[in-house]
């Protein structure tokens, strides 16, 4: 069975099983707790992929640094998906279960990049923009880049709005650069 199937199933049955529970926002928060700390922590990621690690001491692993951090749906999941010698496929499944999410509850994760943290009100307004736009519940990201001077960088799925003051002065210099602007 290819590596696409084999996502495909474990994230199903994660994502219908947390439905099932009224537990999709726990195992969300969870899935990319341990997602972050996986893709964070090189050793982690070796021990998990490695073949000379016996099934048993990953699920040990995992469950020694994870006990306390996670629900226990989430950690018995991804000890399940290392006991059926899966360990290497947990970031793919991961990430199949987060697509699979969004598309059933009609969400879409938009990543926002501005020079400084927005307040309350701008992030609002934006999702708001964002939501008419994309026509979905929009999941707000927001990164810090402080190579911007000003505005916002938008990023949905593979498109991006680049409304930032730096690419605004860099068109303007292309421009004065090719003659499309002359100063007269």
């Amino acid at each position: 069975m290819s590596d696409y199937k084999i996502t495909q199933r474990y994230a199903k049955a994660l994502l219908e099983l947390s439905l099932t529970e009224n537990k999709i926002e726990t195992v969300s928060k969870d899935l990319d707790f341990f997602l972050r700390t996986l893709l964070g922590y090189r050793p982690l990621q070796l021990a998990l992929k490695s073949p000379i690690i016996r099934k048993e001491k990953k699920a040990a692993i995992v469950e020694q640094i994870f006990k306390d951090k996670i629900s226990d749906l989430t950690l018995s999941f991804i000890k399940l998906v290392i006991n059926r010698q899966r360990a290497e496929l947990l970031e793919s499944i991961i990430q199949r279960f987060f697509i699979m999410r969004d598309e059933r509850l009609n969400l879409k994760t938009v990543i926002i990049y501005t020079p400084f943290n927005l307040d309350e009100n701008q992030l609002n307004h934006l999702k708001k923009m964002l939501e008419e736009y994309t026509g979905k519940k929009v999941n707000l990201i927001e990164k810090i880049d402080k190579s911007l001077i000003g505005g916002v960088i938008i990023q949905i799925d593979d498109t991006i709005i680049n409304g930032s003051i730096k690419h605004i002065l860099e068109n303007l210099k292309k421009r004065f650069l090719t003659g499309i602007i002359s100063l007269n």
